[in-house]
């Protein structure tokens, strides 16, 4: 089982992060994994962090695209992961929440990789 870190960006206020972090948070599999850094050193800024795994994978991309289509407005939703131990990243721009399937494959074949 592969582990990583996703970090989840929105277009828009600090208050969609803080909306997302609770919605993940709900998620029984997530909720001590997630975590709001508005002081990151990132360059994308304030990100909601979430530490996956390769099994886990699949309930964040099923939470995170429910949230992203029950929301209002325009705002891109962008995922960025990361394996542990490891110098690549995937980035992957959700779109409008249609995506959902093609994500999670992305994500899963990135978390497996050798």
């Amino acid at each position: 089982m592969t582990a990583g870190i996703a970090a989840i960006t929105v277009g828009g206020s600090g208050d969609e992060l803080r909306q997302l972090a609770s919605w993940l948070r709900t998620e029984d599999e997530l909720k001590d994994r997630v975590r709001l850094s508005e002081r990151s050193v990132a360059a994308d800024g304030d990100v909601v962090v979430v530490l996956v795994s390769s099994r886990s994978v699949a309930t964040l991309c099923r939470s995170l695209f429910g949230w992203v289509r029950r929301r209002r407005g325009d705002q891109r939703v962008w995922l960025k992961v990361k394996r542990s131990g490891a110098v690549e990243e995937l980035d992957l721009d959700c779109g409008t929440g249609s995506d959902a399937d093609a994500v999670l494959a992305s994500v899963r074949g990135f978390l497996d990789q050798p």
